[in-house]
């Protein structure tokens, strides 16, 4: 389940309005208003780690930052529970990509190693609890050997560690995506979506983003409602009053599928 719920999320993040939305938004403070959004440019994400393990799941872009072009290393976390190890897991993905662009021969060593701004993006319904820095893994040791230790530290978005209002009040499609992934029951998820469909309408990017997210949300409803019709409309701005109407009628026929079932059990 957590494969196909990553692919939703790839699906989003291949496309380059999105993860604008998405750094606009939750990049670390101070980074966003350095880049160059019209230089978004999606890498392979296709490269083996040192491990020998294949990274397909995962996203990575580059951008400019003042003139420079960076790597943005955007890691699907969907498991139910937390990995400690998950600097550890990080620092193995960021020394492949660096692996790929070495013998790819897109950059020199001669010249510099571009930097890397690595993000876990976290769906799980526990918080985050755990560390984002590789070296608080490290047992104690000598002072001494402070130094070799290696140093790596991801930035962590927990969506929900996000409160629901919070993220109606930004306005925006990502931050309205983030809530729809963590409505407790379906009146929640339609006034989810309904946020969504507004904040699609006022997005600079309206008529580039309004099939893909409808395209998503399709996806995320039928595993979150089996059953569920999904109407035919390409895009939510038109399908939203549509989709409300038919999560009424699944919910209608649930509850009567429930009550049924308690009668023959009685």
């Amino acid at each position: 389940m957590a494969h196909l719920h990553d692919s939703g999320y790839k699906y989003l993040f291949s496309h380059a309005e999105l993860v604008q939305e998405l750094l606009e938004v939750f990049a670390p403070p101070g980074v966003s208003e350095l880049l160059d959004y019209s230089t978004l440019r999606l890498e392979s994400g296709n490269y083996v780690t040192p491990a020998m393990k294949p990274r397909s799941d995962d996203v990575v872009w580059s951008v400019e930052l003042q003139g420079e072009r960076i790597y943005l290393y955007i890691l699907l976390e969907f498991q139910s529970t937390q990995d400690p190890s998950m600097p550890a897991r990080m620092l193995q993905y960021v020394a492949a990509l660096y692996d790929h662009l070495l013998r790819s021969k897109a950059v020199g060593a001669l010249e510099g190693l571009p930097p890397v701004l690595p993000i876990v993006l976290y769906n799980g319904d526990a918080r985050w609890e755990q560390s984002t820095e590789l070296f608080d893994l490290i047992r104690t040791h000598p002072q001494v050997l402070k130094a070799f230790q290696p140093r790596l530290r991801f930035w962590l978005l927990d969506e929900g560690a996000f409160e629901p209002t919070q993220l109606e009040a930004m306005r925006r499609v990502v931050a309205a995506i983030f809530h729809f992934e963590h409505t407790p029951d379906v009146e929640a998820a339609k006034r989810a979506i309904r946020s969504l469909a507004a904040a699609v309408a006022q997005s600079p990017f309206k008529q580039r983003i309004d099939r893909v997210v409808m395209r998503w949300i399709k996806y995320r409803l039928q595993s979150k409602m089996p059953g569920l019709t999904i109407p035919e409309a390409e895009e939510l701005l038109e399908g939203v009053t549509m989709l409300e109407t038919n999560i009424d009628r699944w919910k209608a026929q649930a509850v009567a599928e429930g009550l049924q079932q308690g009668v023959q059990q009685g």
